[in-house]
């Protein structure tokens, strides 16, 4: 490997926030790495402004590419690293100056697959949270058998604020799920997490991650449920390839499923929603006739009031709870 880290950026339309991006990994205490901009069909000028940065740095790559999204940039990134480990970043958001060095020397030190630290939520409107692991009060070395479903939940939930070596993705094939509009970055890391020596948290808040207004987590998307019955499945499946299909770890992630369809049902009545009256209704009505979802809810008693609504087929109960739910927060 040429580097210790490569460090891969898929870009679409980021112009706004890439230079401040790519400026944070320059300033890396740790020097040794590689920049991978992937331009994703960008429309605006951040393919221009790729090329420009990389006179700047001889450790800035750029590929150009057709629009296919995050994953398949972030797959193509991994085919291009030169780097003993592998770290992603989004290309609006930021990390300190020794976060690198800090991750590549615990994972040196305890001789670690995976290292994961932890980030700040930084809002437009310049206030901050904090994204830690809250079942982990300090740093912690995990193997597999150390994994509970609901830390596993917890931790494999991004990949920003990772790095992995670089090899043990390439034995596994490890990659992105480019069929994927959701929990793309869950699937990964169940994988990645899976079937890792050893992972290290670090109790360490060094990535940045800035929550836009306009985020996609906050926009109506038609085919929500329809992405969260594709992500079910692929979650299911890493469950099973690389957790054994232990019970516990299913039903857990049974949950997620269920959560996800109550929030596509609140998506389908966001005031950004396209859809006519009739057609959010009958969307609703669809969810209520998932059998795999029903028999989530009624065979494990998850969901809450919600689920038993959505077992039950109580539709006008779920449209006044959504309704009710997106003007408490104002969606």
């Amino acid at each position: 490997m040429n580097y210790k880290i490569s460090i891969v950026i898929p870009i679409y339309n980021a112009e706004k926030y890439l230079e401040k991006c790519v400026n944070s990994l320059r300033k890396q205490t740790l020097t040794d790495i590689q920049i991978i901009l992937v331009d994703d069909g960008s429309k605006d000028t951040s393919a221009a402004l790729c090329d420009n940065l990389s006179k700047q740095d001889s450790r800035i790559f750029v590929i150009h590419k057709k629009n296919g999204g995050v994953s398949s940039a972030r797959n193509l990134g991994i085919q291009s690293a030169q780097g003993e480990y592998l770290g992603f970043i989004d290309a609006d958001d930021w990390v300190d100056p020794y976060m690198f060095e800090t991750l590549y020397f615990m994972a040196k030190q305890n001789e670690a697959d995976v290292v994961m630290c932890d980030a700040v939520t930084e809002y437009e409107n310049g206030e901050q949270s904090s994204d830690t692991i809250t079942q982990l009060t300090e740093d912690a070395v995990l193997t597999k058998e150390m994994f509970t479903p609901t830390l596993l939940m917890e931790m494999a939930g991004s990949v920003w604020r990772c790095i992995y070596r670089t090899n043990q993705l390439w034995e596994h094939g490890n990659s992105f799920d480019t069929d994927l509009k959701f929990s793309e970055d869950r699937v990964f890391n169940l994988y990645a997490f899976g079937y890792a020596n050893k992972v290290v948290y670090l109790k360490k808040a060094f990535y940045h991650r800035l929550m836009q207004n306009e985020s996609a987590v906050h926009r109506f998307h038609a085919d929500y449920y329809e992405a969260v019955s594709a992500a079910a499945v692929a979650t299911d499946r890493a469950l099973n390839t690389v957790w054994g299909g232990k019970e516990e770890y299913i039903q857990t992630y049974k949950q997620q499923h269920i959560n996800g369809a109550i929030a596509a049902i609140n998506n389908y009545f966001y005031r950004t929603s396209t859809l006519r009256i009739s057609e959010k209704i009958a969307c609703v009505k669809k969810i209520c006739n998932d059998p795999s979802l029903v028999a989530a809810i009624r065979e494990n008693g998850l969901g809450g009031l919600r689920g038993k609504w959505i077992a039950n087929r109580r539709v006008f109960c779920l449209v006044v709870a959504a309704y009710v739910a997106n003007r408490k927060y104002k969606r």
